[in-house]
């Protein structure tokens, strides 16, 4: 009978994680930038979650404040060529109407919860783009039959 040494079982380092609580593998911490040899207190997916909570509210500051800072803009605009341009720049740089819209409505809605000038300063907007779009509407009663057809058509997809 020959007689097999018995191996101690090997013991994976472990850490607490002091986001979650829970016991990891030491695998399961990223390893500090400035120290190579230590490691973060965080577990990879609790560092993760609070990675992707910190850069969404930096996104919604940051278009809460282009918001702002274009309706300041467009309540300034004293031509209708300015407001045009800023309609056009606000669409494109929230991807399309649709985008632009969304923000809009969400942006309005946070000041109106919050009241005071905020909201003064969107419904002033609202009420520039109104003043815009009544004086450069065209006048379809002097249109053409021909004129018409070409215009439906040219929004057709």
């Amino acid at each position: 009978m020959t007689c097999q040494s018995a191996q101690p079982p090997t013991v994976e380092p472990a850490r607490l994680c002091e986001s979650c609580l829970l016991t990891r593998p030491i695998a399961d911490f990223r390893r500090r930038r400035a120290t190579a040899g230590q490691r973060m207190r965080q577990c990879r997916q609790c560092h993760n979650a609070a990675e992707r909570y910190r850069r969404a509210a930096l996104r919604s500051k940051s278009s809460k404040r282009q918001m702002a800072q274009h309706l300041g803009r467009l309540r300034d605009a004293a031509s209708a060529n300015r407001v045009k341009a800023l309609c056009a720049e606000m669409v494109m740089g929230y991807g399309g109407t649709e985008g632009f819209a969304n923000a809009w409505r969400t942006c309005l809605q946070r000041d109106l919860e919050r009241g005071g000038f905020a909201a003064l300063r969107h419904l002033e907007a609202t009420i520039r783009l109104v003043q815009y779009c009544e004086q450069n509407r065209p006048d379809y009663s002097q249109w053409t039959d021909d004129e018409l057809l070409d215009a439906i058509s040219a929004f057709e997809p």
